[in-house]
C-alpha cells in the first residue's frame, strides 16, 4: 500500500471514529468459503471492511475504540504461517498489519475473544452489523459474558448500534482517487461491450460472447466480474437476471448484455441491446427507440439537486407514451400511469446506487424523503421493455395507486400479506384485457449507463459505449478484434 493510498484509509477511518463517539465498533472481514475439499471459492473482501482497512485477505477482523490510550485501532489477522504461504500465498501478519496497514496495534485472530473482552468492559456501546451469521454468534456470546460484569458494577455494553449508516453514508459520494478506480472499471466495461456487438453473429453461443466481455475485462487488468454476466439472446432478454448464457443465437434475434467489471474495488455497470445480425428490424427498432428516449429523458433529469425519484419519473412517463402509441397498453398515458400499467412491461427501476458493489449501499430517502442528489454520487440509469414471447394478451386492472403507498404497505405488513391485500383489491376493480401484437413478443430491450453527478450537472461515465441505433448498428459491422 502506497503512503497515498494509506493516507486514504487514514481519512476514512477519522471520519467513522469521529462518529461512532465512545463506542466500540467490530468490523469482520469476508470469511475464505470452502468450495470442495481443500480448494476455496475465490476471495472478494467485504466492502465495508476494505473501505476502512484496505487489507484483503480474508478471516481477519478491525476494532475501533476511539476511547482507548493507545489501541484505537486494531486488526486480527491470520499470523504468519511459512508452511501454508507455500500453498495459498504471501500473508501480511500481526507485523504487516501495523507497518502496512496503519493498526496502532494488532494480534492474531485467535486472541480476538480475550481482548474483545477486555475492550469491552468499559464501554456501554457495541458498534456491530447484526446478520453475519458466521460472526454474529460470537458478539451475542461477548455481550451475554459482559452482563455479569455489568452486575458487579463495572460498564459494558448495554446496546448494539448499526454502523451501517455511519459506514454506507461515507461510501455514498466519491473520491478523486476512488472516482478514478471507477471510471477505469467503466472504460474497461465500455470496451468489453464494443468488442461483444463486433464479434456476436448468428450460430455462435451467448457464451461464446461471454467469454469475449470477459477475456476484455482480464486482459485490460480487472481482477473479477462486478456481478455476473447476463448474456441474454432472443426471448432470454424477457428474463431480468438470466445467467445461462448457453442458447444458440439465431438470425432476428437481439442480444441484451449487462456486464460490468470490477476495477481497485469499484464497479460498473452496463447494459447494451443489439441485433445479433447487425440490423434492427422495424419492431425491435420501434421498441429500443422508445427505451433509448426514456434514458436519455431520465439522464437530462439528474442534476445536483435533484431527488432521486425525477430519474424514475421522467423514464417511466416516457416509456408510457411510447407503450400507448405503439398500442400495447389499453388506456391514455395519465390514466396509465395513474395505474401503473407501463408495469406490465417495465417491472424494475430505473437505477442505482454505483459504487464498490453494483448495487451499492446507501439511502436512496431520507427521512421518508427522496434523497436529493448531490455532487460525488454515482448510479445507474437503466430503464427498459421486455415483452413476454409467450403472452399473447394481458390484464389491466382499473386502479390506482401509489407506488409510495404500495412498498410502505410492504414493508408494514411485510411483502406476502401485502400482495394478499394487492390481490384482493385487484378482484374489486373492473379489468380490461388487452392483446399484445405479435410483432412485439419476446423482444427484451435495457439501456444502461452509470453517472456522476458533479457540482454542475452529470458525467456520464460510460459515454462512448454506442447506443443510438446507427452507432450501434456500425459497431456491430466492424470486424471483431478476437478469434471467433
Amino acid at each position: 500500500m502506497t503512503s497515498e493510498e494509506l493516507a486514504t484509509f487514514i481519512e476514512r477511518r477519522r471520519r467513522f471514529v469521529e462518529a461512532i463517539g465512545d463506542g466500540l465498533a467490530v468490523v469482520p472481514a469476508a470469511p475464505e468459503t470452502l468450495r470442495n475439499n481443500d480448494v476455496s471459492h475465490p476471495f472478494r473482501q467485504h466492502s465495508d471492511f476494505y473501505f476502512l482497512t484496505g487489507f484483503d485477505e480474508p478471516d481477519a477482523v478491525a476494532v475501533f475504540n476511539p476511547a482507548h490510550a493507545k489501541e484505537r485501532y486494531v486488526l486480527f489477522v491470520r499470523p504468519r504461517d511459512r508452511e501454508l504461504e507455500v500453498w495459498t500465498g504471501h500473508r501480511a501478519g500481526v507485523e504487516g498489519a501495523v507497518a502496512s496497514y496503519g493498526a496502532d496495534a494488532a494480534y492474531p485472530i485467535e486472541q480476538l475473544d480475550i481482548k474483545l473482552r477486555e475492550y469491552a468492559i468499559e464501554r456501554s456501546t457495541l458498534v456491530y452489523r447484526l446478520g453475519n451469521a458466521v460472526f454474529d454468534p460470537r458478539v451475542i456470546r461477548l455481550v451475554a459474558d459482559l452482563r455479569h460484569a455489568r452486575a458487579r458494577g463495572f460498564p459494558a455494553p448495554t446496546r448494539i448500534e448499526d454502523p451501517g449508516p455511519l459506514v454506507h453514508e461515507l461510501r455514498l459520494r466519491r473520491s478523486p482517487a476512488e472516482l478514478a478506480r471507477q471510471r477505469r472499471a467503466c472504460q474497461i466495461s465500455r470496451d468489453a461491450h464494443i468488442e461483444a456487438m463486433r464479434y456476436a453473429r448468428p450460430g455462435l453461443h451467448e457464451y461464446q460472447v461471454q467469454a469475449a466481455v470477459e477475456f476484455v475485462f482480464r486482459s485490460q487488468g480487472s481482477p473479477r466480474d462486478a456481478y455476473p454476466s447476463i448474456i441474454a439472446s432472443g426471448p432470454n432478454a424477457c428474463i431480468l437476471h438470466y445467467v445461462d448464457n448457453r442458447r444458440r443465437m439465431e438470425d432476428g434475434d437481439l442480444l441484451l448484455i449487462d456486464a460490468g467489471c470490477e476495477y481497485g474495488y469499484h464497479a460498473a455497470d452496463i447494459t447494451r441491446t443489439f441485433p445479433v445480425n447487425g440490423r434492427f428490424s422495424a419492431p425491435q427498432r420501434a421498441i429500443y427507440e422508445v427505451v433509448l428516449e426514456a434514458q436519455l429523458a431520465a439522464i437530462a433529469a439528474a442534476k445536483p439537486g435533484a431527488r432521486y425519484e425525477v430519474v424514475h419519473d421522467a423514464a417511466r412517463r416516457v416509456l408510457t407514451e411510447g407503450l400507448v402509441e405503439l398500442k400495447l397498453l389499453p388506456r391514455g398515458v395519465d390514466e396509465s400511469l395513474a395505474m401503473h400499467h407501463y408495469r406490465e412491461f417495465f417491472m424494475h427501476g430505473t437505477g442505482h446506487w454505483l459504487g464498490m458493489d453494483v448495487h451499492d449501499v446507501g439511502d436512496y430517502r431520507v427521512m421518508r424523503q427522496w434523497r436529493a442528489l448531490e455532487p460525488g454520487m454515482v448510479f445507474t440509469v437503466e430503464p427498459g421493455l421486455y415483452i413476454d414471447p409467450e403472452r399473447e394478451s394481458a390484464t389491466f386492472h382499473l386502479r390506482e395507486y401509489g407506488e409510495d403507498e404500495m412498498w410502505e404497505r410492504r414493508l408494514r405488513l411485510g411483502v406476502a400479506a401485502a400482495r394478499k391485500l394487492e390481490d384482493e383489491e385487484k378482484a374489486k376493480a373492473q379489468s380490461i384485457t388487452h392483446p399484445i401484437p405479435k410483432e412485439f413478443r419476446g423482444i427484451g430491450v435495457r439501456i444502461e449507463d452509470d453517472v456522476l453527478v458533479t457540482p454542475d450537472g452529470l458525467d456520464v461515465l460510460t459515454a462512448g459505449t454506442p447506443k443510438s441505433i446507427d452507432d450501434v448498428e456500425r459497431t456491430c459491422a466492424e470486424a471483431p478484434r478476437l478469434p471467433r
